[in-house]
C-alpha cells in the first residue's frame, strides 16, 4: 500500500500477503522513556514473531541499524499467528512535520487489513503523589475500549494532554470507530526498562501472553546503551541535515536591493 502526500511517500511493504483480520496490533514508537519501542521489540522477540513487512518512506533519517550483521528497516511489522497479534516496531523519531501523514497512513493500513484492535504503548510522568511506579495509565478511543481498561485495572486518564504520533493515531481511531487504547507506563529515567516491563506485564494480564519480564530487566543496562547510542546518532544526523539545508538556503537566496 503506497500513500503520497505532497512530497511525502509512505509505503507499506508486505513480504507476502497475510490475512490480519481480527488481529490485535500492538505498536511502539520512540517516546517518553523509550518504553514503547523497548516493550514492542521485547514482545516480538519473546513471542517469536515473524517479520511480515515494513514501512518504507522518505521521511526517515538516512541511518540504519545493523542487527546480527544485517541492516534492518527502521519501522518493521511482525506477526504472531498463534495469539493473532501483529507488532509494529519503530526505532526512529519521526520529524514533527511528518507525524500527521504517517499517523493517517498507519491507520489507513490498519483499516484496510481489518485489524480488530490497536494497543499503543507509551510513557507518562505521573504526578509525585501517585503511588506505585508500576501503575499503568490509559487513554481510550471509545467507550468499549475504556471499559476494557477499567476491567483490567488500568487508570483511565480523564483530563490531560497527549502529543506525538500516538496522539494523532488515537484521534483517527476515535473518528473511524476503531477499537483502540494507549497504555502508558510511569517513566522515571531516559530509557526506562522497568516501566517497559510493567507494560509487558499488563499485556500478559489482558491477553494471556505469559511473557517472562525478568530477562528484560536483567539485560537493561546493555540494551539501554545500544538504544541510546542509536537515537543519539539519529539526532546528530538529523541536526546536521537541517544545518546544511539552512546553510544552502542562505547561500542560494537571491539578494534584495533598494
Amino acid at each position: 500500500m503506497r500513500i503520497t502526500v505532497d512530497s511525502t511517500v509512505i509505503n507499506f511493504v508486505e513480504k507476502k500477503p497475510i490475512d490480519l483480520s481480527g488481529y490485535t496490533l500492538i505498536e511502539g514508537f520512540p517516546g517518553m522513556g523509550l518504553i514503547g519501542t523497548i516493550a514492542v521489540k521485547y514482545l516480538s522477540e519473546k513471542l517469536e514473531c515473524k517479520e511480515v513487512g515494513y514501512i518504507e518512506s522518505n521521511i526517515f533519517v538516512p541511518i540504519i541499524r545493523v542487527h546480527d550483521g544485517l541492516p534492518v528497516h527502521p519501522s518493521r511489522i511482525y506477526a504472531d499467528t498463534r495469539h493473532k497479534i501483529v507488532v509494529l516496531v519503530s526505532e526512529q523519531v519521526v520529524p514533527q512535520q511528518f507525524i500527521p501523514p504517517l499517523s493517517k497512513a498507519i491507520v489507513d493500513w490498519i483499516q484496510k487489513k481489518k485489524i480488530k484492535r490497536v494497543v499503543s504503548l507509551n510513557g507518562i510522568r505521573a504526578s509525585p503523589e501517585k503511588e506505585g511506579k508500576e501503575k499503568i495509565y490509559g487513554i481510550a478511543s471509545d467507550e468499549q475500549s475504556k471499559k476494557m481498561l477499567r476491567e483490567n485495572k488500568v487508570e483511565v486518564i480523564k483530563e490531560g494532554i497527549t502529543s506525538g504520533i500516538t496522539a494523532l493515531m488515537m484521534l483517527e481511531f476515535k473518528d473511524r470507530a476503531i477499537e483502540a487504547f494507549s497504555l502508558l507506563g510511569n517513566v522515571e529515567i531516559a530509557a526506562d526498562y522497568k516501566a517497559a516491563a510493567a507494560l509487558i506485564e499488563k499485556l500478559n494480564e489482558m491477553f494471556g501472553l505469559h511473557i517472562d519480564v525478568k530477562p528484560l530487566v536483567k539485560e537493561a543496562k546493555e540494551t539501554e546503551k545500544t538504544l541510546l547510542d542509536h537515537l543519539k546518532k539519529l539526532k546528530e544526523v538529523s541536526g546536521e541535515t537541517q544545518r546544511l539545508e539552512s546553510q544552502t538556503s542562505e547561500e542560494t537566496e537571491t539578494p534584495m536591493y533598494t
